[in-house]
């Protein structure tokens, strides 16, 4: 059994590290991503590598992010800049770090303003494996990151799949993303029985966790966050943190304010933005009302200087 398993290690060791110098195409990549966040992925792509437009100001989150900034409706009315949403759907502090250095790598990058919840998210962003280097998933901070071992199998098996299809032309080029914004939100307005509702159980303040489970859970976030942090002060990159919270929630501010503050600025929105009903698609999204009313506000933050 012993002899097996050595032949099998030693069979897997040159075969993984084949497969970690194998070269495949970064944009099909992000096209393979297609039915993932509205196909979301390809535009990010063609953004910074596609389209020649520069980014003085690009925006990192989620969805909060992608319905809640009209990175259009800010390069109207800032001063100087063109500004970008790079949002992404879900969580996993990873892909901002991710994402950041594919910006920088091909723009002149001037401000960075990261989504930031209640609460960091503890784990790895779903799609951190697909469009990482290498080197970042293999090498990924260990420690607290449950899924490291995940995203390492993930990584290797969707090169292998990017490198059949591109060989036996399964999916065609598609065509650039030309569009220089981001921004996409809905028309909708939620009701107000049900914003009442959500808001109703989210004002019940959750029990406070130990020092040491909030330091263990959330040091993988931590790590990232020290990681953007470090690129930008390389840059000259202003970091600053903008408060994006759900619709209801208790918190003026994120429980993880303390750490934010050492690296950048927080920016909370007035409230008078996230207490109007008419401006939640559902309890998680601005509707375009309330993102044109959050990123005129922002606009004019940018304006003065912060």
């Amino acid at each position: 059994m012993g002899k097996l398993l050595k032949n099998i290690i030693l069979f897997l060791i040159p075969l993984l590290v084949l497969i970690t110098l194998l070269q495949v195409d970064k944009r099909y990549k992000y096209q393979e991503l297609k039915d993932d966040c509205f196909d979301h992925g390809l535009w990010v792509y063609d953004r910074i590598y596609n389209n020649s437009a520069p980014v003085d100001i690009a925006f990192l989150g989620s969805s909060h992010t992608i319905n809640g900034i009209d990175d259009q409706l800010i390069t109207e009315n800032i001063k100087i800049g063109q500004a970008a949403n790079f949002g992404y759907c879900r969580l996993g502090r990873n892909l901002s770090f991710v994402l950041l250095k594919e910006i920088i790598q091909e723009k002149d990058l001037k401000m960075l303003i990261i989504e930031v919840r209640e609460d960091e998210d503890r784990y790895s962003h779903p799609i951190f494996p697909y469009i990482s280097h290498s080197r970042d998933v293999v090498f990924a901070n260990p420690f607290f990151n449950r899924d490291i071992i995940a995203d390492i199998w993930t990584h290797f098996a969707y090169k292998v799949e990017i490198a059949q299809d591109i060989i036996y032309q399964h999916e065609p080029s598609a065509p650039l993303r030309t569009n220089d914004f981001g921004f996409a939100s809905s028309n909708d307005t939620a009701s107000s029985a049900y914003l009442d509702e959500v808001k109703r159980k989210r004002s019940i303040p959750k029990p406070d966790l130990s020092e040491m489970v909030r330091g263990f859970y959330g040091k993988f976030a931590r790590v990232y966050l020290e990681k953007i942090s470090n690129s930008c002060n390389e840059r000259n990159i202003n970091i600053y943190f903008l408060y994006l919270p759900s619709y209801g929630t208790y918190l003026d501010k994120p429980d993880n304010y303390d750490i934010y503050i050492k690296y950048g600025k927080v920016i909370s929105p007035p409230k008078q933005i996230y207490d109007n009903q008419t401006n939640w698609a559902d309890e998680n999204h601005l509707n375009r009302e309330g993102a044109r009313e959050l990123s005129l506000w922002l606009a004019e933050q940018i304006n003065s200087g912060w």
